[in-house]
């Protein structure tokens, strides 16, 4: 009886031990495939919304990833990754913010929605502070546009119509320079950032800033320092697909 109670108790802990053994290897896996990714965290004024989307930004198209649901107008979410890429926050079709994250990063969102285009801020890498600063450069541009569009329709059938058009496109040509120049000395800078990729393609209307053919020795130099930075990256090695292609 005395052997038999043993063998019980020996079973018993052998049954704990192997149950103990599974539950760590469980943790240990579960921390292994958090390593990998990096962690988004948003606070946000004026939100009315419940949840908003978490968006990967690829070279040919916009995958959603995940719904994420907003609690005190903020949230927190791990995205588990190696690469650094381009991702978004979603509330809707024309609200929202894009970011750049990758392995080990912790980007910090914030911003009035009501307005977020100009008060967003991004924080947590260098890359993302670059690309916010393209994003805002090319945001004013915009503005100036919009304006001078608003005074085009204005005057359209006004005797001064001829005279105000000629310095609309006067001041519209020269702000277009200004901002051209801007991102070309951005990317000169930064030839091995994603964000130069950005500033590379970004456009006012219908017209780009810059072209694969006219500009080809700037984008040349970009790819060649992108490739040594990130020689795997889906978006380097779209760039040079693209530009194979051409």
């Amino acid at each position: 009886m005395f052997i038999v109670k043993i063998n019980q108790i020996y079973l018993l802990m052998m049954k704990n031990k192997i149950i103990i053994t599974v539950v760590i290897s469980l943790l240990i896996g579960f921390t292994a495939c958090k390593e990998n990714g990096f962690t988004v965290k948003g606070k946000f004024e004026n939100n009315h919304y419940t949840y908003c989307v978490l968006d990967e930004v690829r070279p040919y198209e916009i995958a959603a990833l995940d719904t994420i649901l907003l609690i005190n107008n903020g949230f927190s979410y791990f995205v588990n990754t190696i690469e650094k890429g381009f991702y978004r926050i979603r509330f809707d079709d024309t609200t929202f913010i894009t970011f750049i994250a990758g392995d080990k990063d912790n980007i910090s969102l914030t911003g009035d929605l009501l307005c977020i285009k100009n008060t967003q801020n991004i924080t947590g890498n260098e890359e993302s502070k670059l690309f916010l600063e393209v994003n805002r450069k090319v945001h004013e541009m915009y503005l100036i546009t919009d304006s001078l569009a608003k005074i085009f329709v204005a005057y359209k059938d006004t005797e001064a119509f001829d005279s105000i058009r000629t310095q609309l496109d006067s001041c519209y040509y020269h702000n277009f320079e200004y901002y051209k120049n801007y991102l070309r000395d951005f990317i000169i800078q930064h030839p091995n950032k994603l964000a130069s990729i950005s500033a590379f393609y970004q456009k006012i209307g219908h017209r780009n800033f810059f072209s694969d053919i006219e500009d080809k020795e700037l984008l040349d130099k970009m790819i060649k320092e992108l490739s040594i930075a990130y020689p795997s990256n889906q978006h380097v090695i779209a760039l040079k697909e693209r530009l194979e292609h051409d």
